[in-house]
């Protein structure tokens, strides 16, 4: 399947016939310090690989404060279409029939990173997850995790679609460890990006971004508080001081310009990038 998908790109880069003439309504979980009207012109105005010929040629987005809300926007028909990166629209499909693949785009030269975001004034807890971060790479654990709990899961979607998954339906709880007497750091968590970032609805975190965050706190001895929020409410509850860290979404276009950075935000080295995302729609 990434074979195959990666000959579509070299046959479709920048190439006409591969947009509509069509605008079409795009949600997506909202984007922090930028406006719907400013991420549509970027969108616009960028050189993306698209792969499949049904992408809008002028895709106008609209923003929503979780998945959910968005979910039932194109149920309703506000929109048309729904974004999202590549491992979470695969599990979104595996879990939801009735949904397709309108489009898929790469934007190897814009990608967007998972990271870690800190008030400005938390620069030390900063550095000391940028560098338990780089101890994962170098040990193999980073790419484990990884392979885990986005691509393991990805590649068994993309081959076998049309059967159920049983690992999708198993799901388990992180299981962070407790250190008497030491520091807690609340940790603000959205859940709207399984199987990246997923709240179950006994309310215990699971997914990719849990179980990072449960191995930088071992090994820094760190006791973890949970904080289930919305996408919007991340600055401001770093802001407020009401969280200690909040897994962060940011995009980095070309040049080094970043998007989703409120000021007075810092973020950890990103420990996963994404450059393939799907538009999804309901089958008619």
């Amino acid at each position: 399947m990434k074979k195959f998908l990666c000959a579509l790109v070299m046959l479709l880069v920048f190439s006409p016939a591969a947009f509509s003439e069509d605008t079409h309504r795009v949600g997506m979980v909202e984007r922090l310090n930028v406006t719907p009207e400013e991420f549509s012109s970027m969108i616009a105005s960028a050189g993306h690989a698209v792969i499949l010929a049904n992408n809008p040629d002028k895709p106008q987005f609209f923003f929503y404060r979780s998945l959910s809300q968005m979910i039932m926007a194109l149920n309703a028909g506000e929109i048309d279409e729904i974004l999202m990166p590549e491992s979470v629209a695969e599990y979104f499909l595996n879990a939801n029939p009735g949904y397709t693949v309108n489009c898929i785009v790469i934007t190897p030269k814009d990608p967007y990173l998972l990271s870690f975001g800190f008030n400005e004034d938390h620069k030390a807890l900063c550095e000391s997850f940028d560098k338990t971060i780089a101890e994962m790479k170098r040990d193999g654990t980073l790419i484990t995790l990884q392979g885990k709990y986005i691509l393991g899961v990805n590649t068994a979607v993309m081959e076998e679609r049309h059967i159920t998954n049983p690992d999708l339906q198993q799901h388990s709880p992180i299981m962070f460890r407790n250190f008497p007497d030491a520091p807690e750091i609340k940790a603000a968590v959205t859940g709207d990006m399984p199987p990246i970032d997923y709240i179950a609805p006994d309310g215990s975190a699971e997914g990719f971004n849990a179980a990072i965050l449960a191995e930088i706190a071992g090994r820094l001895g760190l006791n973890v508080k949970l904080q289930n929020i919305e996408s919007n409410a991340r600055a401001a509850m770093l802001s407020s001081g009401r969280s200690d860290v909040v897994f962060w979404f940011e995009h980095k276009r070309k040049g080094g310009t970043r998007h989703d950075v409120p000021e007075g935000v810092i973020l950890s080295e990103p420990y996963y990038q994404f450059d393939t995302f799907y538009h999804l729609k309901p089958e008619k």
